[in-house]
């Protein structure tokens, strides 16, 4: 049974096909001014000349690389019960965050990317329901 306390930072925990659980969570709007104010930054203004006039054109330039990290390691709360190939416990690190989920293996981002639909669609509903009922 999945618990969702979608109004807490804590997250909700899943457990893995092949033992152990992950604790995950969707990011907050604060974690995404952050994550926002960490990975984009304005290109140089130019200046195009459109319909006959000039224009000025300022792009934003988004570290899409760092973007990804920062939502990983924010969204990933903690796990148990993860052991490398010795048998040895993972910590729940950024740097093993990040490994999991580029390794060849797509098992740990498969699993991944399932679970934060669910929760990103449950905290979809949430906010449907409480629009409705104001």
């Amino acid at each position: 049974m999945a618990i969702f306390d979608l109004d807490g930072d804590q997250g909700s925990w899943f457990d893995l096909d092949t033992g152990g659980k992950v604790r995950l969570r969707t990011i907050s709007f604060d974690d995404w001014k952050e994550i926002d104010k960490a990975t984009k930054k304005k290109a140089a203004p130019e200046y195009p000349k459109l319909e006959g006039r000039h224009e000025r054109f300022q792009p934003d330039i988004i570290d899409e690389e760092k973007r990804t990290e920062m939502i990983w390691d924010r969204t990933i709360v903690a796990w148990e019960g993860l052991f490398d190939k010795n048998k040895k416990p993972i910590p729940c690190t950024k740097e093993w965050k990040l490994k999991l989920l580029t390794m060849k293996s797509a098992a740990f981002r498969n699993f991944y990317n399932a679970k934060m639909a669910i929760l990103i669609e449950a905290e979809s509903k949430q906010g449907a329901e409480s629009e409705k009922n104001s």
